[in-house]
């Protein structure tokens, strides 16, 4: 069988021979990864370990003793899910980009380096890579067919797969029929970035980086300390200028992020014109320098 040349293909190739061989989700990316290349290729990967260097989340390195490659991260993350992603991250710089040089230090700058055209397409396909891997699309439907989509859906799911929640929101978004979008804000209510589904971007749902939250929604925010997760209603003129809006949010005072699930239900019927489709990883990594997997 000829070997994948893209990302989506290597993640679904790999994905499903990890279901063949009888296992289930999670997908244990450091056994997958030390199984099938050693069996696949003369220079596999020969361990996945722990690196304790501070500030860079993973790493790959050629072993020119050993005649084989390195995968390293930070095991002092505290974010669920986002070691096995950086690993998956790494397993994907391995399969695509390791006859481009010897070694990858993966740190969120080193990820956003926009100043390098060539180490910004090796980031983003790297990024595509593990979410294939880790979040099969029909798997993902299979958990949320016929229930409203919610932090607290996403976060299950999450918890299936062993990623974080942010990677797992975007995920959904990527592939939903629905009309929802994302949106991260900072401490000080500035949007960082946002990703729309396919159906939002065409009402016109986008938060540009730089906006500040509706003032009634950071007025809601510092007046109600119930659960923010549980979703309400917003009327139109407030996140969209006609569309009512089902919002959520995740507030994390520890990263000093504010994250929103916001869906338009009742605009989601209207035909629009196809746009062609990007995946959500590859956009984020082009155009958010905001991006992090906080959660």
């Amino acid at each position: 069988m000829t070997d994948p040349t893209t990302p989506v293909a290597w993640g679904i190739r790999l994905s499903k021979l990890w279901l063949q061989a009888g296992q289930s989700f999670p997908v244990d990316v450091k056994t997958l990864a030390l199984d099938f290349t050693k069996q696949k290729f003369e220079d596999p990967i020969g361990v996945v370990v722990n690196h304790g260097i501070d500030g860079i989340d993973g790493m790959l390195s050629k072993r020119k003793k050993h005649k084989d490659w390195c995968i390293s991260f930070d095991e002092n993350v505290a974010i669920p899910g986002r070691i096995n992603f950086t690993i998956a991250h790494e397993f994907g710089h391995y399969l695509l980009h390791r006859t481009l040089r010897d070694d990858f230090k993966c740190s969120q700058a080193e990820m956003m380096d926009y100043d390098s055209l060539e180490s910004k397409r090796i980031e983003s396909q790297a990024n595509v890579f593990a979410s294939y891997l880790l979040m099969p699309r029909t798997d993902f439907e299979q958990q949320i067919t016929g229930q409203e989509v919610t932090f607290d859906l996403l976060g299950n799911c999450a918890e299936r797969y062993k990623t974080s929640l942010t990677a797992t929101a975007l995920k959904w978004l990527e592939f939903t029929h629905e009309a929802a979008m994302l949106v991260v804000a900072d401490s000080d209510d500035f949007i960082c970035w946002t990703f729309c589904s396919q159906l939002a971007k065409r009402l016109g749902c986008y938060k540009a980086p730089g906006e500040m939250i509706p003032p009634s929604v950071v007025e809601y925010l510092q007046t109600n300390t119930a659960d923010r997760r549980i979703p309400r209603r917003v009327a139109p003129g407030i996140w969209h200028a006609t569309a009512e809006t089902i919002e959520s949010v995740v507030v994390s005072d520890q990263y000093e992020q504010k994250i929103f699930l916001l869906r338009f239900p009742y605009a989601s019927n209207v035909v629009y014109e196809e746009e062609e489709e990007k995946d959500a990883f590859a956009v984020l990594s082009e155009k958010s320098k905001g991006l992090n997997w906080k959660k």
